[in-house]
């Protein structure tokens, strides 16, 4: 029969990798260019429920059994932090070029843990000091070597959980400006929940590092774990919350410009009549934004272009055939909207009238057709134009039995 500390550890397990597999579930809904994000936010998920389901082995292995599996579960701590900062980098419009090379340390220390189970196992009193009751521990008579083996690994999670943190944070910053310039959002709405999601994750890292440390150095204690895991499988599920209560909006790295006006949803009339203002030096001539905005009007007709969900403004700028700086000069100055104002004031035109002549399609279906990566993304973008929701528009209008989609 299972001791209640067993049983609570259990209990506290299961619920962990319950919410872990939700979480996975509900990142796998979203569009294609999400994906490139939230794969990484699925590793960082599928690390949190190995966690849990070594610790229910915990509950029912003898404690060699678990030193055996030591290298197969230990290593997947060290991917998790780099896992968070290249979910970072990629919604902020700046992925690693090699992101694999982060998660060389995972087999580094399967080769340690791996070593240090050998030197165990073939040596009974190394046996005795080390392995205890809550698994593989640090023991200052073991055997010199496997004693340095394991402060290295020690130090190099310290190490990194610092240098990776600092990454994160600067990172999310980063993001944090970048959205408010290119989306034109209040720093209350969007921003808010991205520090929130980091500050979340930083006390979930924050209590798991030092609970291990503290049962390494200081004092053994299963119920100290025990309280430790009830408080990450906490904060993990407010985690989870977070992410499916709010969009994850990806920007254009080094972009910036004016929004439009909320609750404006006039379709965008691309025309250069007057130069609007004086400038001392201008970037395209009178002519030239003309014909830019000229090819402009040909491209929006090609619904494909403008319903492409990884267009982005070098894109744009390729089948205008001027530079990304020349094109974002003609939407900023002439046009006055900013690159992703456009394109979404584009796609939300087409979504009125879908909303309206089909009115039994669902929202997330004619979100990702007229290429938003997610129906929050969606949401966010109409409320923006419009000044109301997808679903109330096509409530209103419905009850209204209006013929025509101005």
């Amino acid at each position: 029969m299972l001791e209640p500390k067993a049983v609570v550890l259990l209990i506290i397990a299961v619920v962990g990798i319950g919410q872990a597999l939700f979480l996975i579930l509900l990142l796998l809904q979203e569009g294609k260019r999400a994906f490139r994000a939230n794969r990484w936010l699925m590793i960082f998920t599928a690390i949190v429920c190995v966690i849990f389901v070594d610790k229910v082995l915990d509950v029912f292995l003898s404690p060699l059994i678990r030193l055996y599996l030591a290298p197969l579960f230990s290593p997947f701590v060290f991917a998790a932090i780099p896992a968070i900062f290249l979910y970072f980098r990629e919604i902020s419009g700046r992925p690693v070029p090699q992101p694999a090379r982060h998660f060389a340390i995972v087999l580094l220390i399967a080769i340690c843990t791996s070593v240090i189970v050998w030197t165990i196992h073939g040596n009974t009193d190394a046996n005795r000091l080390l392995l205890t009751d809550q698994g593989l521990g640090l023991n200052w008579k073991a055997p010199v070597p496997v004693t340095a083996l394991m402060l290295a690994m020690i130090a190099v999670y310290c190490g990194q959980f610092i240098a990776y943190m600092i990454a994160i944070w600067r990172t999310c910053l980063v993001y944090h400006r970048q959205v408010q310039q290119q989306f034109g959002l209040d720093g209350a709405v969007l921003p808010n929940w991205t520090i929130e999601l980091l500050v979340e994750t930083s006390v979930i890292f924050a209590i798991y590092t030092a609970i291990n440390l503290f049962d390494i150095f200081v004092l053994r204690s299963e119920w100290l774990i025990i309280v430790a895991h009830c408080g990450f499988a906490l904060v993990f599920f407010r985690i989870s919350h977070v992410i499916a209560a709010n969009p994850a909006l990806f920007v254009e790295a080094g972009l910036s410009g004016k929004g439009d006006v909320p609750g404006k949803d006039n379709r965008p009339v691309v025309d250069v009549g007057s130069d609007n203002g004086a400038t001392s030096r201008h970037l395209v001539e009178m002519d030239e934004a003309q014909r830019i905005c000229r090819r402009l009007n040909q491209i929006i007709a090609r619904e494909e272009v403008i319903f492409d969900p990884l267009l982005s403004m070098p894109k744009l700028a390729q089948l205008v055939g001027v530079t990304p700086n020349q094109l974002s000069y003609v939407l900023n100055r002439y046009i006055e909207k900013s690159f992703f104002d456009f394109v979404n004031s584009e796609r939300v035109v087409h979504a009125k009238r879908l909303l309206v002549t089909e009115p039994d399609r669902q929202v997330l279906d004619i979100a990702i057709n007229i290429g938003f990566n997610s129906k929050s993304t969606f949401n966010l973008a109409f409320k923006k134009i419009t000044g109301t929701t997808p679903s109330v528009y096509r409530a209103e209008r419905t009850a209204k039995d209006i013929p025509q989609i101005v």
